[in-house]
């Protein structure tokens, strides 16, 4: 599947804002479950429908001669999660845009609510030229790029719904290395090129999207979290990601690399817990971030993430 989270632009202020739609739908290949029977979008890659609507302001502000990278975000929260059949309202935010790098903001909402949002992220610009081929970047945009199209609307909910069709569950961690008296661990995540997403970041210089290594510090974090959870006496709970911050990416990952990912306990209670975590690259830092879960049941998980 292609790793394009914008479906349509149906709003742009030049150089400063955009809105835009991305439909989610039982063909996305991000779909998960916390609780079996829910199926919802990964509230980790989702982040990227944002993010990419920020680059197309500032693409065509700076007229397809620069592409954008986020190097940090100062926060990501998440507080409503994201279903099949839900149309998502998009907004990116310029808050300062240079020669050399722009500071950004994006949000995404479902029937005016609050979904997701990244806050403060900073992004380095990059000659296009050299990740994605200009011309191709410019019929791309003119075919997502829509002015008269209508903007989401409420969608009615005929109610909670258990779905059985079986969904192919992405891996994010490829193998757990070592773990350490319950506070620490570590596993291994292997960059090859057969994933779908390098066709479109980027066709010139595959670059594993900073999305997909933070899923996989917060996956990794997650596995140890639910561990816990069970062990101390709480099997029916689970780990939701509530907000991470301080991502910070310091270098470019691609096909062949190989990553190691270690996340680190905080604090722990039955509520919550927090964690950090970092990524690895031949021995440098690559990745980090911080992490706080909540601990929910099947039924709070439903009135907190899922209700209207």
């Amino acid at each position: 599947m292609r790793f394009l989270m914008i479906d349509r632009i149906c709003e742009l202020e030049h150089g400063k804002s955009a809105r835009g739609i991305k439909n989610i739908s039982w063909d996305d290949d991000f779909l998960e479950e916390f609780f079996p029977g829910i199926p919802v979008f990964s509230p980790v890659i989702i982040a990227e429908a944002a993010a990419q609507l920020v680059s197309w302001v500032i693409v065509t502000a700076r007229d397809f001669t620069v592409k954008p990278v986020i190097t940090l975000v100062d926060a990501y929260q998440c507080t409503r999660h994201i279903r099949p059949g839900d149309q998502l309202d998009v907004r990116g935010v310029i808050e300062n845009l240079s020669e050399e790098g722009a500071l950004a903001h994006g949000s995404i909402l479902v029937n005016g609510k609050p979904a997701c949002e990244m806050s403060h992220a900073v992004c380095y610009l990059y000659p296009l030229s050299e990740l994605d081929p200009p011309e191709r970047a410019r019929l791309q945009f003119k075919n997502l790029y829509a002015p008269s199209a209508p903007l989401p609307q409420h969608q009615p909910d005929a109610g909670f719904l258990r779905e059985q069709v079986p969904l192919r569950h992405r891996r994010w961690i490829d193998r757990v290395i070592a773990t350490d008296n319950e506070k620490k661990i570590v596993g291994i995540k292997n960059v090859t090129a057969t994933e779908d997403y390098f066709n479109d970041h980027f066709p010139n210089k595959p670059i594993l999207p900073g999305v997909v290594i933070m899923q996989g510090m917060i996956s990794l974090a997650k596995l140890l979290a639910d561990q816990l959870l069970e062990r101390r006496g709480a099997p029916e709970k689970r780990a939701i990601l509530k907000h991470s911050e301080k991502m910070k990416f310091r270098t470019f990952v691609q096909p062949g690399d190989q990553l190691l990912i270690e996340a680190q306990l905080a604090e722990f209670s039955p509520e919550k817990s927090t964690f950090t975590a970092k990524t690895a690259l031949e021995g440098k830092n690559a990745a980090s971030l911080r992490i706080a879960f909540d601990h929910v049941t099947e039924e709070q998980y439903r009135r907190q993430y899922l209700t209207d």
